[in-house]
């Protein structure tokens, strides 16, 4: 290589290295970003709301439940046990059957236990 090529490309190099090392260190800043605060205040609201609430702690039995759920209800149930399997919780598998004939999910398959 010539010397002139080793000079363009240490320095187009140098160039490319100061822009990256720039643009890290200058971050934009984006003005709909929440910051630490904001998040820390809704946390805290949610959380006393939460508190404010009766807790319903049928929800998280794994019973059937007494009366016929409604599509928020079982999309709720649906996500507290989410580990449960829908043959072996009766509760899973009302909110999954509610949602079914809500059509909000359509099984390629019926599980066995609602068939």
């Amino acid at each position: 290589m010539a010397a002139w090529q080793v000079f363009t490309a240490t320095l187009a190099t140098l160039v490319i290295m100061t822009i990256t090392i720039m643009s890290l260190h200058h971050p934009h800043q984006d003005p709909n970003r929440l910051s630490v605060d904001r998040i820390r205040e809704r946390i805290i609201k949610e959380h006393n709301a939460l508190a404010l609430t009766p807790r319903d702690t049928s929800a998280w039995s794994h019973l059937a439940p007494d009366h016929p759920l409604g599509v928020q209800e079982a999309h709720r149930t649906m996500q507290q046990h989410r580990r449960c399997p829908v043959a072996e919780c009766a509760r899973k598998a009302a909110a999954f059957r509610a949602l079914v004939d809500a059509g909000r999910i359509k099984p390629t398959r019926m599980p066995p236990a609602l068939q």
